[in-house]
C-alpha cells in the first residue's frame, strides 16, 4: 500500500490558475483534494458535506474543521480572501501541514480578469458555452474606483501572506507565481508541476489532460485580445499600470521575479 502524503493546503489568490492546478493534482489516483471548502456554496457542490465556513469563527474552530477535512481529504484548495487573516495565518503556520502557495505577479491583469468574470459568469474555461468573442461582446467599462480599491486590497493581502509564508520552513512550503507555472513553454510548465508532485512525495501523472491544463493556449481565458474588448481598457492601463502592479499589455516578465518565491 502506498503511503499517504502529508496533509497540504493549496493556498491561492483568485484568478491565479488555481482551478487548473487543482485539476492537475486531482489527476493523481492517490490524491483526494477538496475544492474551496470555505466557500458558502461548498455543501451545494458536494452534497452531504457540512458548511465549514459557518462553523469557523476563530482559531479553535478552524483547528476542529481542519481535523474533519483532513480525515476525508489529502489536501484542500482555498482562496486567500475566504477567511480572516489571523485564522488563515494559523493554518499556514501549522507545522504538520504543507503549503503550496500560488499567487499572481501581475495584479492588474488579475484584478481586471476578476471584474470580467463577474460580468460574464465565466470563471473557468469549462464555464464557457460557445465562443469567447460572443461571450465578451457586451463587456461594460470597469468602475475605476472599484478597481483602485481592489488593487490596494490585493497589495495589502499579498504583503501579509508573504510575511507569514517567510516564517514557514522550506521543506514545508512551496511557492509559485502564475506567470511561471502557465508560460508559453509547456515543457517548462511540466517541470514546475513535477516539482509540486515531488514536494508532495508523489510522481507526476502523465497524459493529454495534464498537458492541456497547463497549456495557456488551451486553458487560459484572458489575454491581450480579450482585454481589448473592455471599453475603457486604455484608461485602465494608463491610470493603474505600473512596475509594481503590472500592466495589461506587457512582455514576459519571468526574469523579474524568478528569485521572489523562496520560503525560509
Amino acid at each position: 500500500m502506498t503511503a499517504k502524503c502529508d496533509p497540504f493546503v493549496l493556498f491561492a489568490q483568485a484568478r491565479s490558475g488555481s482551478s487548473n492546478l487543482l485539476r492537475v493534482l486531482q489527476l493523481h489516483p492517490q490524491l483526494h483534494v477538496a475544492e474551496e471548502p470555505f466557500q458558502q456554496k461548498f455543501p451545494l457542490w458536494n452534497p452531504g458535506e457540512p458548511n465549514y465556513l459557518a462553523r469557523i469563527v476563530d482559531v479553535r474552530s478552524m483547528e476542529e474543521q481542519l481535523s474533519v477535512l483532513f480525515s476525508k481529504y489529502d489536501g484542500i484548495k482555498v482562496l486567500d480572501y475566504e477567511l480572516p487573516k489571523d485564522i488563515y495565518s494559523y493554518m499556514l503556520l501549522r507545522p504538520d501541514i504543507k503549503g503550496i502557495a500560488l499567487r499572481r505577479h501581475n495584479l492588474l491583469q488579475q484584478a481586471v480578469s476578476g471584474f470580467i468574470a463577474k460580468q460574464t459568469g465565466i470563471w473557468k474555461m469549462w464555464d464557457l458555452k460557445g465562443d469567447l468573442a460572443t461571450a465578451y461582446r457586451g463587456l461594460q467599462p470597469i468602475d475605476l474606483d472599484a478597481l483602485e480599491e481592489n488593487l490596494e486590497y490585493r497589495q495589502e493581502l499579498n504583503q501579509h501572506y508573504a510575511d507569514i509564508l517567510s516564517l514557514k520552513p522550506a521543506r514545508m512550503c512551496l511557492q509559485f507565481v502564475y506567470e511561471e507555472l502557465f508560460t508559453s513553454d509547456v515543457a517548462q510548465n511540466r517541470a514546475a508541476v513535477r516539482n509540486i508532485f515531488l514536494f508532495l512525495g508523489l510522481s507526476m501523472p502523465e497524459g493529454e489532460e495534464l498537458n492541456n491544463l497547463i497549456d495557456p493556449k488551451v486553458s487560459k481565458i484572458n489575454n491581450a485580445g480579450t482585454y481589448e474588448m473592455l471599453p475603457n481598457v486604455r484608461i485602465i492601463d494608463e491610470q493603474f499600470g505600473s512596475d509594481e502592479t503590472g500592466w495589461l499589455f506587457e512582455k514576459d516578465v519571468t526574469a523579474d521575479y524568478a528569485d521572489d518565491t523562496e520560503c525560509n
